[in-house]
């Protein structure tokens, strides 16, 4: 007797109660995929995680409660580093795309996607494919495009550079005052001076742009 292929499992973050059953519906009701756990948080998905579980597919929202999605991507890179990650949302911001791919999202869709789409997008990336709507992928080919231009001179100094890059690999600024053996306060400085250098308002900006203008 010919062994029944095993189904691919996929693991739902979304807060939005009726997407995400819709959603888990929709797959556990495809052939060859199965949706054992739909989550409302990344918290609860990371409990999960690390436990016994290991999906080969997590869709996941950007607009959480807790650890957003963009965040969220850095924790499960962390605790499970074979899952492809899908994004399933309804933000087509360049600057979210952006960092969800440069995190290591290997889909970006909208909850405007089709079923089929949806289906046919978890398939690919088990199989190096990207998954993508056309309007997502030319958005990503113009902001690549665009990247690759000239980078600008923000005056950097070698310990901001170095606060730079501790911060892209995801480490706290409590643990940086004590692997830089600087006060919390002196931290918070070079943030700012950070911030205004290259022009932005948050963390998030921040390590986008050093990342899309390779700054470090």
């Amino acid at each position: 007797m010919a062994k029944t292929a095993q189904p691919i499992t996929v693991m739902i973050i979304d807060d939005d109660r009726i997407f995400r059953e819709s959603i888990q519906s929709l797959i556990d009701n495809s052939d060859g995929l199965t949706c054992p756990f739909a989550c409302t948080s990344c918290e609860a998905a990371l409990e999960i995680l690390n436990g016994d579980f290991v999906p080969e597919v997590i869709l996941l929202d950007i607009q959480l409660p807790g650890i957003n999605g963009i965040e969220g991507i850095r924790g499960f890179r962390k605790v499970t580093p074979a899952t492809h990650i899908i994004m399933l949302t309804v933000f087509d911001d360049d600057d979210l795309i952006f960092n969800a791919i440069c995190l290591g999202a290997e889909g970006y869709l909208l909850k405007s996607a089709t079923p089929e789409q949806i289906r046919e997008s978890i398939r690919n990336v088990l199989h190096g494919g990207a998954a993508m709507t056309p309007v997502i992928a030319a958005k990503v080919l113009r902001m690549f495009t665009r990247e690759m231009q000239p980078n600008g001179d923000y005056n950097l100094t070698r310990r901001e550079k170095e606060l730079l890059q501790l911060l892209v690999e995801g480490m706290s600024k409590k643990h940086i005052a004590g692997s830089l053996n600087l006060s919390p306060h002196t931290i918070d400085t070079h943030l700012k001076n950070i911030y205004a250098k290259l022009h932005v308002h948050s963390q998030i900006d921040m390590v986008s742009k050093t990342l899309r203008e390779h700054l470090i």
